[in-house]
């Protein structure tokens, strides 16, 4: 099999068209990289140890991927123009040439920001503006981009090449923080930002990042800096959007709550937008983690938002990675059919493995979610009045590396759910008391309200619950005895009452929150109203 550099001698390097360019592709090719899904080399370093450099090679050609973790190997040539060479999995080999930006025209989701740092030691500066190529633009928002910088805006224009990310106030906080940089504004901060301004989106490429970064004081990115960018995101075309992205809930005839998707991934979820997970708990990436914005455990909480692969609205669990979320407002229990929908985007549904728990420690195995549809009867491995806040999904794909590692979690929904509202016990009691005190009445009043405009054809479970602290019999009987007082004085405010009442003290048993903190511990004492809706009572959006 004859060496690549020996047939690159022979075929020579075909020139891309301004059309957008071709690819050769070699009958042989001497090897493939070893590593096709590993990160991407960042833009401050001209290679990168993790990939296997390909038998034949060049010297000077580096590695960069595109935003599927495909790898390709670029060189800066004489005159300005740029070798890439590319191999496929069974062992053929490709090389084009051309210039940067007919480079980025036909191979536009490459991350080509180390060309720069290449070009820069090869002394390819361009002698005036007019003659400045993509990757002098890319070079001069990198080194010199800030908000009070002559000339930022210019460089904005001509920084936005290549793959264009669609970020909320998190991910574009977690992505930053990733790449090096930080903020000067919180999370929380970011986020309101974006939704006053741009509907809480926001559209950047690596290349602006990486220059607003570099340019910031210390990294830190402003408002003002955030507000340089606006522009472009306002200005932004609809996104594309996939055909299996689920969009917003719907009302139909035949579904009480909401529905999403369509076709086979249709799923009707009574309880609307009160069905999905609230909280991450836990995220552990495992190996060859997905790539920042798409490790972001974040992603998968609230309703399903998920527009295109470029669109960082859904987390990519990685190699053996493990997710565990917890429904705050409702709580995950056993009906008829259906219980648990899990929102696997992409046009296949990847491997997951399920548990789903109580209490956060002690887990039900459910077992492998796969197929076309990601839905589950929980009801062979539970049995009926039992409830589950937790939710474990351990990716079991063995699609593992790139930016998109493992099953792609856009949300996690109850079917089978009950609406869940919580009393804190510092509001109603006093310490070690269960008499409900006067100034508790009028959050009590509003919960009543609530609770009857449900009407009376509903399930109501009342639930008392306390911290670790103090002995598991006192704890037992001081959570029976609250239920019981808060379910008298709501039943007091309620007409007509609700028939299908359940009163239960579960102690110290089903923690929401850890009761080695302060914090944990108040949150796990607490009184809990459970209510399965009926036929007319089904809440609606």
């Amino acid at each position: 099999m004859p060496k690549l550099k020996t047939w690159l001698a022979a075929a020579g390097l075909l020139t891309l068209m301004a059309c957008g360019g071709s690819e050769t592709t070699p009958p042989e090719a001497s090897e493939t990289p070893q590593d096709a899904a590993a990160p991407a080399p960042s833009s401050d370093s001209a290679a990168s140890t993790a990939f296997v450099r390909p038998e034949g090679l060049p010297e000077t050609a580096i590695p960069v991927t595109d935003l599927e973790g495909r790898v390709y190997w670029v060189e800066a040539r004489e005159n300005g123009r740029v070798a890439l060479y590319s191999f496929t999995e069974d062992g053929q080999a490709g090389a084009t040439a051309g210039t940067f930006e007919q480079l980025q025209e036909a191979y536009p989701t490459l991350d080509l920001s180390p060309l720069a740092e290449q070009m820069d030691m090869a002394g390819e500066v361009a002698a005036d503006e007019e003659a400045a190529s993509g990757v002098d633009a890319l070079r001069a928002t990198r080194d010199g981009l800030v908000a009070a910088t002559p000339g930022a805006q210019k460089a904005l224009d001509l920084a936005r090449n290549g793959p264009v990310l669609e970020l909320t106030g998190p991910t574009l906080h977690h992505l930053v923080e990733s790449m090096g940089g930080s903020f000067t504004m919180t999370k929380e901060e970011l986020d309101a930002l974006l939704k006053a301004q741009s509907d809480g989106r926001f559209t950047a490429t690596h290349a602006e990042l990486n220059a607003l970064i570099k340019g910031s004081g210390e990294g830190r990115i402003t408002e003002a800096d955030i507000r340089l960018l606006l522009p472009k995101t306002l200005g932004a075309p609809p996104p594309k959007l996939d055909r299996d992205a689920p969009g917003k809930g719907r009302q139909t005839a035949d579904c009480p709550g909401l529905v999403y998707g369509s076709g086979k991934r249709e799923i009707c979820l009574p309880l609307g937008e009160f069905s999905f997970a609230d909280r991450v708990v836990s995220f552990t990436p495992g190996e060859k983690p997905s790539k920042a914005p798409f490790d972001f455990p974040g992603s998968a909480l609230g309703a399903p938002n998920y527009r295109n692969t470029y669109s960082a609205d859904f987390i990519s669990l990685g190699c053996n990675g493990e997710l565990v979320t917890q429904f705050t407002d409702n709580i995950l229990i056993d009906v008829d059919g259906i219980d648990l929908y899990i929102f696997e985007i992409g046009p296949v549904v990847e491997k997951t493995t399920l548990a789903i728990s109580s209490d956060g420690e002690n887990w039900i195995e459910v077992g492998e979610i796969e197929g076309a549809r990601s839905d589950v009867d929980i009801g062979p491995f539970v049995s009926k009045g039992d409830k589950f806040p937790f939710v474990r999904l351990t990716n079991a794909s063995n699609a593992c590396g790139g930016n998109h590692a493992g099953a792609d979690i856009d949300a996690i929904a109850a079917v089978g759910a009950e609406i869940r509202l919580s009393l804190d016990s510092a509001l109603l009691f006093d310490v070690g008391k269960f008499e409900i005190k006067p100034e508790a009445e009028a959050a009590l009043s509003g919960l009543a309200a609530q609770l009857e405009s449900y009407g009376a054809d509903i399930r109501v479970t009342v639930e008392g619950h306390t911290d670790s602290t103090g002995s598991a019999a006192s704890n037992q009987t001081l959570s029976e005895n609250r239920a019981k007082s808060v379910w008298a004085n709501l039943s007091g405010k309620i007409s007509p009452v609700p028939q299908d009442v359940t009163i239960k003290g579960y102690g110290a048993s089903r923690p929401v929150a850890d009761n080695a903190t302060e914090e944990g511990r108040a949150e796990n004492r607490r009184v809990d109203i459970l209510i399965l809706p009926g036929k007319k009572g089904y809440l609606k959006e």
